[in-house]
């Protein structure tokens, strides 16, 4: 199991896998070529991207916007690694302050988040195309 920076080479697997899991487009480009305040990170096994996660470190700042686990792969502990390394680069980054947004149905999703330090700030209303609502979780990072 390896934890690395996206690559560009990454983007058709990343994609591909985006697209099984989410209803919404997603463009992966600079969060592939670590553009300013732009991070991806993606899970390999045995040389397959199985997961990702996307967001941004803006200064103190930092925005989780996906994490997605390929569902053969679920269940091992592979989302919540990645999200541990997002809460320390973070922090290397000078990152004090971490938010999200779940979908309010996705109970699997809130707690592994719960699991890596985050509260439930909120819920924003219809935050969804299909007009669901979405809990807003937020951790301070250091």
């Amino acid at each position: 199991m390896l934890i690395r920076l996206m690559t560009v080479e990454d983007i058709p697997e990343v994609s591909l896998l985006h697209e099984n899991l989410f209803s919404q487009a997603f463009n992966f480009i600079d969060y592939a070529v670590q553009q300013d305040f732009y991070y991806g990170i993606v899970i390999e096994v045995d040389c397959t991207i199985v997961g990702y996660l996307v967001g941004q470190i803006i200064f103190e700042m930092a925005d989780l916007f996906y994490v997605a686990i390929d569902p053969r792969y679920r269940s091992l502990g592979y989302g919540k690694l990645l999200v541990e390394r997002f809460i320390l680069d973070a922090f290397e980054n000078g990152g004090e302050n971490m938010t999200l947004e779940v979908r309010r149905s996705n109970y699997v999703a809130i707690h592994l988040y719960e699991q890596c330090g985050f509260l439930s700030a909120g819920i924003r209303k219809n935050y969804y195309a299909d007009s669901e609502d979405a809990v807003l979780m937020t951790r301070k990072i250091n």
